[in-house]
């Protein structure tokens, strides 16, 4: 066996020994390529490099960036995107640089013809770890640089600029942000190695904040704070002096926000909006300084894996109640875990309803319901049907003068329970006014005598505010009946409803007479006392006037020329003074003139 493999051996040398050149040739016609690294800001080629390719002459050959490495390519056709030097410099591949060279469409049998042109940004930081962000901010409109800054941040970092509404340029020519230009770039989620590749973008134009303009400012944070994210945005087209509610707010992970979008691809998470007791979203009169209009909502990020859900939520609703009539005139909703402990205490002071009407909160007023336990959702339950209601009252402000009314409320003296109620109008707002009770009065076969003795009795108002919901006479009844026969429940639960509504007046006409005045008629109804007369230019009867009557014909006076009017009429019963009204008629409409 020795022996043939001593044959073998020699024959293999006697091939190489008769074909030197050929093998030298082979290495002769290796090709390579020429890496040159040049600072793009001195044109200097601080490094070059020559590689070889396996690649034959005439075919193409080209270089990509590492962060672009495609799958199989050979590792000595990629570009290094970062080059550490000494002291903290670092060389950064501008990718978009226009004197980049990366490709050679036939590679060249002289080698030193094949070469790639790579221009590089030197920046100077603290060590290896960091990086850099530029900051660039554009003139939209000349498409040129207004600035240019730039910030030292670790790799892998999310970056946040802090977006200026108002800028200046060293001319002090003003610009305000342009927040729906699409091109925009207003952070960096993950700090890249090459800072080339951590660019902001802003887009601005000519101009200032215009005389009474109002901008506020949404700051969107997002927990945890170790993401460090926050998102700024800017509301415009409003006016200084108005009072501004933040209606648009996401309570879901379908947030069209594309920014959390992009978020949640990266961390592969889920966000929700977070409802902290501490957020603002409320700014009464606007300022024409965007510092003074700064609003903040809160999202949560929750990192999740397969089988993974997000946390179990119950419904929190808030109701901006209107104290005089009791229906809310303005509701929110909110998401909270079952049994967190509420306490909603930034609550907005002034609020201005869709009708044009502005409302004031009134802190110290009984009926608030501002603190509540979160419960759960079950299907049946008073919290299915309606969520956790959370409830502030609200007043309409009146001047001295002004028309008032005060409610009076007749309770039952052994249960303490309301047994009617009813409005007193015809007062002035400033003044004060003493109720004089009714010795009894009658509610079925249940008969309520006044309970003068009573210290709950509350029958002064020294100071008439001109809301019934605030101003309130209380009086305490004694029940009794005719016979001992008598179902006892009547002492316990007296029922109001039997205090029967006035019938809506029917057969309503309304007929112009000339061009500002209108005849109204409609059929008598029975047991009324009078009849209240509204009327209004729109649908919803916002800021109507009323007129009160005891006949079924009047003629309204004063209309405004070629406008069309709704009118409607609802009788009353004058009860121990103080007027019950009915149901409203149906509406009928004054055509114009």
């Amino acid at each position: 066996m020795k022996k043939y493999l001593l044959i073998l051996l020699g024959i293999l040398m006697a091939i190489l020994y008769q074909h030197p050149a050929s093998v030298l040739a082979e290495e002769a016609q290796k090709i390579t390529v020429s890496y040159q690294y040049i600072d793009e800001d001195t044109g200097e080629i601080f490094r070059e490099e020559k590689r070889n390719t396996d690649k034959q002459a005439g075919k193409a050959y080209e270089a990509t960036p590492r962060w672009e490495e495609k799958y199989g390519l050979e590792k000595k056709e990629v570009v290094q995107e970062r080059i550490d030097g000494d002291s903290g410099t670092a060389y950064m591949f501008d990718l978009g640089h226009s004197k980049n060279v990366l490709k050679i469409e036939h590679l060249s049998e002289n080698s030193e013809e094949n070469v790639i042109q790579l221009y590089y940004k030197e920046y100077h930081l603290s060590d290896s770890d960091h990086t850099c962000v530029d900051v660039t901010i554009m003139d939209e409109d000349a498409d040129v640089v207004i600035k240019k800054e730039t910030f030292e941040v670790k790799k892998s970092d999310h970056f946040y600029y802090d977006i200026d509404f108002i800028i200046k340029d060293e001319q002090g020519i003003s610009y305000r942000y342009d927040s729906l230009n699409t091109e925009n770039r207003e952070r960096v989620f993950s700090a890249n190695e090459n800072a080339m590749r951590n660019q902001v973008k802003l887009y601005y134009k000519k101009g200032s904040i215009k005389p009474n303009e109002a901008i506020v400012v949404v700051y969107k944070e997002l927990d945890p704070v170790d993401i460090e994210y926050c998102k700024k945005q800017f509301i415009e087209g409003l006016t200084v002096g108005d009072d501004f509610y933040l209606d648009d707010i996401h309570v879901s992970g379908q947030d069209n926000d594309n920014d959390l979008s992009e978020l949640r691809r990266l961390y592969e998470c889920y966000y929700s909006y977070d409802w902290k007791l501490n957020e603002k979203i409320y700014i009464e009169k606007l300022s024409s300084n965007l510092n003074d209009n700064i609003l903040k909502t809160y999202h949560h990020l929750y990192k999740l894996r397969p089988g993974d859900y997000a946390e179990e939520s119950t419904k929190v609703v808030l109701e901006f109640v209107d104290a005089d009539t009791g229906k809310a005139f303005k509701t929110d909703q909110r998401f909270t875990s079952p049994g967190a402990k509420i306490n909603y205490t930034v609550v907005p002071n002034k609020l201005t309803a869709s009708n044009g009407n502005v409302y004031y909160f009134d802190k110290d007023y009984a009926n608030n319901h501002l603190s509540i336990t979160a419960k759960k959702i079950e299907k049946g339950s008073d919290v299915y049907k309606a969520g956790n209601v959370i409830k502030a009252y609200y007043f309409t402000k009146k001047n001295p003068g002004d028309p008032a009314a005060v409610r009076i409320s007749y309770m039952d003296s052994a249960t303490g329970k309301l047994v009617r109620q009813a409005d007193k109008d015809g007062l002035i707002v400033g003044e004060s006014y003493l109720h004089q009770p009714e010795e009894s009065f009658k509610i079925g076969d249940v008969t309520y005598t006044y309970d003068q003795e009573n210290a709950k009795n509350k029958l002064q108002i020294e100071n008439l505010s001109g809301h019934p919901g605030k101003d309130e006479i209380v009086i305490y009844y004694k029940a009794s009946a005719p016979d001992s026969n008598r179902n006892s429940d009547h002492d316990s639960k007296p029922n109001p409803s039997e205090v029967k509504k006035t019938a809506a007046p029917k057969k309503l006409q309304a007929v112009r007479t000339g061009t500002t005045k209108a005849k109204i008629t409609f059929k008598k109804v029975k047991k009324a006392d009078g009849y209240q007369i509204s009327y209004a230019d729109n649908k919803k009867f916002r800021k109507a006037k009323k007129r009160s009557t005891g006949k079924t014909s009047v003629v309204l006076k004063k209309l405004k020329k070629n406008r069309k009017y709704y009118v409607r009429v609802r009788a009353y019963q004058k009860i121990n003074g103080a007027k019950k009204y009915g149901t409203y008629s149906k509406v009928k409409v004054i055509a114009k003139r």
